[in-house]
């Protein structure tokens, strides 16, 4: 038997969906040390320059997997590792993926409450309506550790207990939402695509 190797948890989903509040209590309630990957990239950094257009940092993705892989080969446990680019861990390294999925006009009116431009409300919104995350997890990890959990009306509390139901096999890991097919969502996604920006 070789050495225990603490594995990620993974809390995705885009910006604005509640990933932090959801990945700290899951934290707490599992006794496990919790991951904020942007917060990681921050304070050590590991980003090679500044996306102006997109007022962010644009990560050096070999530094930070080394720096994760070094993090979790030193924890007895497993981690909860919050962020929207969670897939970018490699596969041996992650027990599961939770990716958040929030109703798109909610995420809309909250993204726009946080005072985000036009441009990057948009580009969140139009992502979390295509499932840009799920389909990024999906592309780097096996569809067994991939499960979407619907956020909209629920109380972190809510979701915590979804997730650890996941965990604990009481309910299915699956990959399941998808806005395109909502047709009360049609009318908000075609004004949405409408919506113009500057530039």
């Amino acid at each position: 038997m070789g050495v225990v190797v603490g594995r990620a948890i993974v809390v995705s989903g885009t910006p604005g969906v509640g990933k932090t509040l959801v990945a700290t209590v899951l934290a707490s309630r599992l006794g496990l040390d919790y991951l904020n990957l942007s917060d990681l990239v921050v304070r050590e950094s590991l980003y090679v320059g500044v996306d102006e257009a997109r007022g962010s940092l644009v990560i050096d993705e070999e530094r930070l997997v080394r720096r994760l892989a070094e993090l979790l080969s030193r924890s007895e446990s497993d981690v909860v590792v919050d962020s929207h680019y969670g897939e970018i861990i490699p596969e041996e390294l992650v027990r599961i993926i939770f990716v958040l999925r929030l109703n798109p006009a909610v995420l809309y009116e909250r993204l726009v409450s946080r005072g985000w431009s036009v441009e990057k409300v948009k580009e969140n919104v139009e992502a979390e309506i295509l499932g840009v995350c799920t389909y990024n997890a999906l592309s780097e990890h096996s569809a067994s550790k991939v499960c979407e959990v619907d956020v909209t009306g629920k109380e972190v509390e809510e979701v915590v207990v979804e997730l650890l139901d996941i965990l604990n096999n009481v309910k299915k890991c699956e990959v399941w939402v998808d806005w395109l097919s909502q047709e009360f969502l049609h009318e908000f996604i075609i004004k949405l695509l409408n919506t113009p920006t500057n530039g």
